[in-house]
Protein backbone atom coordinates (compact mmCIF):
# COMPACT_ATOMS: atom_id res chain seq x y z
CA UNK A 1 0.00 0.00 0.00
CA UNK A 2 2.63 2.28 0.66
CA UNK A 3 4.52 1.88 -2.45
CA UNK A 4 1.54 2.35 -4.72
CA UNK A 5 0.78 5.62 -2.68
CA UNK A 6 4.56 6.68 -2.93
CA UNK A 7 4.56 5.57 -6.95
CA UNK A 8 1.56 8.04 -7.30
CA UNK A 9 2.62 10.96 -5.68
CA UNK A 10 5.55 10.30 -8.11
CA UNK A 11 3.48 10.30 -10.65
CA UNK A 12 1.72 13.62 -9.93
CA UNK A 13 4.81 15.02 -9.16
CA UNK A 14 6.40 14.05 -12.80
CA UNK A 15 3.15 15.33 -14.66
CA UNK A 16 2.91 18.80 -12.87
CA UNK A 17 6.46 18.84 -13.49
CA UNK A 18 6.30 18.44 -17.10
CA UNK A 19 3.17 20.98 -17.44
CA UNK A 20 4.96 23.95 -15.45
CA UNK A 21 7.97 23.06 -18.48
CA UNK A 22 6.12 22.50 -21.81
CA UNK A 23 4.78 25.74 -23.56
CA UNK A 24 1.50 26.63 -22.19
CA UNK A 25 -0.07 27.44 -26.17
CA UNK A 26 -2.43 24.70 -26.98
CA UNK A 27 -2.62 23.74 -31.22
CA UNK A 28 -5.31 25.51 -32.02
CA UNK A 29 -4.01 28.75 -30.59
CA UNK A 30 -0.86 28.33 -32.63
CA UNK A 31 -2.84 27.55 -35.59
CA UNK A 32 -4.98 30.41 -35.46
CA UNK A 33 -1.47 32.62 -34.90
CA UNK A 34 0.16 31.19 -37.73
CA UNK A 35 -3.22 31.55 -39.91
CA UNK A 36 -3.59 34.86 -39.44
CA UNK A 37 -1.00 35.34 -41.79
CA UNK A 38 -2.97 33.75 -44.94
CA UNK A 39 -3.31 36.46 -47.52
CA UNK A 40 -0.26 38.77 -46.59
CA UNK A 41 2.83 38.67 -48.40
CA UNK A 42 6.05 36.45 -47.68
CA UNK A 43 7.86 39.84 -46.64
CA UNK A 44 5.32 41.13 -44.23
CA UNK A 45 5.47 37.30 -43.13
CA UNK A 46 8.77 37.44 -42.35
CA UNK A 47 8.51 40.81 -40.90
CA UNK A 48 5.85 40.14 -37.89
CA UNK A 49 5.81 36.44 -37.65
CA UNK A 50 6.77 36.22 -33.94
CA UNK A 51 7.43 32.82 -33.04
CA UNK A 52 8.53 32.95 -29.83
CA UNK A 53 5.29 33.78 -29.00
CA UNK A 54 3.56 30.56 -29.49
CA UNK A 55 6.99 28.86 -27.83
CA UNK A 56 9.32 27.91 -30.72
CA UNK A 57 12.66 29.21 -31.29
CA UNK A 58 13.52 29.65 -35.15
CA UNK A 59 17.54 27.92 -35.63
CA UNK A 60 18.22 29.25 -39.21
CA UNK A 61 16.98 32.20 -41.53
CA UNK A 62 13.54 31.19 -43.44
CA UNK A 63 13.74 30.23 -47.05
CA UNK A 64 11.82 31.64 -49.60
CA UNK A 65 11.13 30.33 -53.02
CA UNK A 66 8.65 30.95 -55.71
CA UNK A 67 6.10 28.17 -53.89
CA UNK A 68 7.14 27.83 -50.32
CA UNK A 69 8.20 30.02 -47.04
CA UNK A 70 9.81 28.00 -44.96
CA UNK A 71 10.71 28.13 -40.89
CA UNK A 72 12.77 25.55 -39.25
CA UNK A 73 11.95 26.29 -35.76
CA UNK A 74 12.82 23.94 -32.22
CA UNK A 75 10.33 23.76 -29.00
CA UNK A 76 12.53 23.15 -26.33
CA UNK A 77 11.12 20.65 -23.59
CA UNK A 78 12.26 19.63 -20.34
CA UNK A 79 11.26 16.45 -19.65
CA UNK A 80 10.96 14.86 -15.70
CA UNK A 81 12.51 11.98 -15.24
CA UNK A 82 10.63 9.77 -12.51
CA UNK A 83 12.89 8.66 -9.61
CA UNK A 84 11.61 5.37 -9.02
CA UNK A 85 12.70 4.25 -5.28
CA UNK A 86 13.07 1.11 -3.44
CA UNK A 87 10.47 0.29 -1.37
CA UNK A 88 12.31 -2.42 0.87
CA UNK A 89 14.38 0.82 1.58
CA UNK A 90 11.46 3.10 2.73
CA UNK A 91 10.34 0.48 4.59
CA UNK A 92 13.05 0.05 6.37
CA UNK A 93 13.78 3.67 7.42
CA UNK A 94 16.58 4.47 4.73
CA UNK A 95 17.24 7.89 3.47
CA UNK A 96 16.86 8.15 0.43
CA UNK A 97 20.09 9.80 -1.42
CA UNK A 98 19.25 13.65 -2.75
CA UNK A 99 19.75 14.38 -6.43
CA UNK A 100 20.03 17.81 -7.69
CA UNK A 101 17.10 18.80 -9.04
CA UNK A 102 18.90 19.22 -12.81
CA UNK A 103 19.54 15.62 -12.62
CA UNK A 104 15.75 14.76 -12.33
CA UNK A 105 14.89 16.11 -16.22
CA UNK A 106 16.56 15.93 -19.85
CA UNK A 107 15.88 18.80 -22.27
CA UNK A 108 15.36 18.12 -25.67
CA UNK A 109 14.39 20.47 -29.08
CA UNK A 110 12.05 19.14 -30.78
CA UNK A 111 12.15 20.40 -34.86
CA UNK A 112 9.73 21.01 -37.51
CA UNK A 113 9.07 23.26 -40.06
CA UNK A 114 6.52 25.54 -40.94
CA UNK A 115 5.41 26.02 -44.33
CA UNK A 116 3.54 28.78 -46.02
CA UNK A 117 2.60 27.92 -49.61
CA UNK A 118 3.06 30.88 -51.78
CA UNK A 119 1.27 32.16 -54.79
CA UNK A 120 2.29 35.30 -56.58
CA UNK A 121 4.26 36.16 -53.31
CA UNK A 122 0.98 35.81 -50.97
CA UNK A 123 0.44 32.73 -48.47
CA UNK A 124 -2.75 30.93 -49.77
CA UNK A 125 -2.61 27.96 -46.65
CA UNK A 126 0.24 27.02 -43.93
CA UNK A 127 1.29 23.66 -42.67
CA UNK A 128 3.78 21.67 -40.71
CA UNK A 129 6.28 18.52 -41.03
CA UNK A 130 7.59 17.05 -38.56
CA UNK A 131 5.26 15.41 -35.59
CA UNK A 132 7.17 18.20 -32.91
CA UNK A 133 4.84 21.00 -34.15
Amino acid sequence: MKFTLILGCCTAFSLLTACTTTSTTTAMQRDAYLEQFIGQSSQTIQAKLNLSSIGYQQVLLPTVDDQTLTYTVIRPVTIPMPMAQNPADIDSGSVPIQIPPRAQSYDVNLQCKIIYRLEHNIAKSVYYTGRTC
